[in-house]
């Protein structure tokens, strides 16, 4: 496969991403629910105990903001993405689309996991609760200044990427695709400078995509990840990573992360103990782990598993796909296994093409590994929990090395992880002015902020944890 062939293709999957969301229905004026062939195809979500019929709503965020919530219990993925809007006026919104308990059925208002229940967080009073107050107080403050500054239409938009963020990602992206010509013909120096440059572009822009934080044009946000896939299938990176981690960090049987390897690693006491993991602290155990994590695990084993099973990692329930859906998957899937591993056996003899196939890989994948390991798996955070939403984010999560810019860029700013899950839809780029209002707020209100000098500090915490 050749690098023109590669990019010819991940062009044309990313125009038929493009095209494929921009065929959702425009807003029915009248608030009345479009006709649908079936049950499963309302857009139905429950939010604050109460069924809501999504279908004919034309969200700011697009079609993939409301397929997130279609048949879950909703709450803390609406809480946590409407940081700005009144709770009042968003309430208001919503009350156009409710469902009436008699049509519940006639909608398909049936959870896809019973244990989907919104019971994990109190959200009774939280729209006047005062640490909550404050901490919306502070981001509206902060982004509002930037937004009459810039006259912006709404406030929304100057949290997304700023022109300096866009350069940078732009920058990366250039020189990542500037390094395959030397990578696909096998100068040794690029089997590491490749990958590196890889992750470098995949942290400090795929990630916030995914998070509807990189623009506010949801068209950006939905086809962009589709141009690197490298982590993992977008589609199935929302179930894991929005859906199930962002909403229940840290919890068990709900935070997928903490199931990806259960038969190598307990990193949670919700992981049934295995005699394997009485091994799980040794380095070659921990190296071969970090090694096949991205490219064996969460593109290739979680991803089949959560296909066939429907859930992923037992703790995120998947809509069953559409024959049409399916096929386009798999076929990603194959691409993305052709790109990554099968080429090298087309261009190089038999022993460096084994290299090829598994070097960059495992380096991609512990690039990714170290960023997010240190940030919830570690002593203070991994038993921590609150049934106050946004103490929940703060006391699972973890900072890291603030000051240092080797750990802000090479992380792509997930060093700055507990401003991150309080608000995901805020641009990576924003979060270090922030940082310091959400320590002093923490601070007034006895919330455990926990952070670490960096990357030493917090990977020492995490393997002493494992």
């Amino acid at each position: 496969m050749t690098a023109e062939a590669g990019i010819a293709a991940l062009a044309i999957t990313i125009i038929a991403v493009v095209y494929r969301y921009s065929l959702k229905k425009k807003s029915n004026s009248s608030g009345e629910p479009s006709q649908q062939k079936n049950k499963t195809d309302y857009i139905v979500t429950k939010i604050h105990n109460q069924w809501y019929n999504l279908t004919d709503f034309d969200h700011p965020g697009g079609p993939v903001a409301l397929s997130l919530v279609q048949r879950r219990d909703g709450t803390a993925l609406f809480e946590s993405h409407h940081p700005f809007t009144k709770h009042k006026k968003l309430m208001q919104i919503l009350s156009k689309y409710e469902v009436p308990k008699a049509k519940e059925s006639t909608y398909g208002c049936q959870l896809m996991d019973e244990r989907d229940d919104g019971l994990v967080y109190e959200w009774d009073g939280i729209e006047s609760d005062e640490f909550v107050s404050d901490l919306k107080a502070l981001t509206s403050e902060y982004f509002g200044k930037i937004a009459k500054k810039k006259s912006l239409s709404n406030i929304t938009e100057a949290t997304k990427a700023t022109l300096a963020r866009w350069a940078l990602v732009m920058t990366l992206m250039i020189s990542f695709f500037g390094t395959l010509p030397l990578y696909i013909h096998g100068n040794w120096l690029f089997i590491v400078l490749t990958p590196v440059l890889a992750w470098l572009t995949i942290a400090n822009y795929w990630h916030d995509a995914t998070h509807f934080a990189l623009s506010s044009d949801w068209r950006v946000n939905a086809s962009m990840p589709y141009l690197l896939p490298l982590l993992s299938s977008p589609s199935v990176w929302y179930h894991q990573h929005t859906i199930g981690h962002h909403a229940y960090t840290n919890i068990g049987h709900k935070d997928p992360d903490l199931a990806h390897a259960p038969q190598l690693m307990r990193e949670h006491k919700s992981i049934r103990w295995r005699s394997t993991h009485s091994n799980q602290a040794h380095f070659l155990r921990i190296l071969l782990v970090w090694s096949i994590a991205s490219g064996i695990g969460l593109n290739i084993l979680s991803d089949m598993r959560s296909v066939v099973k429907l859930t992923y990692n037992n703790a995120v329930p998947c809509m069953q796909r559409s024959r049409s859906n399916l096929a386009a998957h798999l076929f990603g899937r194959l691409f993305y296994i052709s790109v990554a591993y099968v080429w090298p056996f087309f261009v190089f003899p038999i022993w460096k093409a084994l290299i090829w196939s598994f070097v960059p890989n495992a380096i991609f994948s512990m690039c990714f590994m170290l960023n997010s390991q240190i940030n919830h798996m570690v002593g203070p955070c991994i038993d921590a929990s609150s049934k106050n939403f946004y103490k929940h984010q703060i006391v699972t999560a973890q900072n890291f090395g603030n000051d240092s810019r080797l750990c802000y860029y090479f992380s792509g700013g997930l060093n700055y992880q507990i401003e991150h899950h309080l608000f995901p839809t805020i641009n990576h780029c924003h979060l270090p002015a922030l940082a310091p209002g959400v320590k002093r707020i923490c601070q007034k209100h006895g919330v455990p902020y926990n952070v670490v000098s960096g990357y030493k500090e917090a990977l020492v915490a995490h393997l002493a944890h494992t």
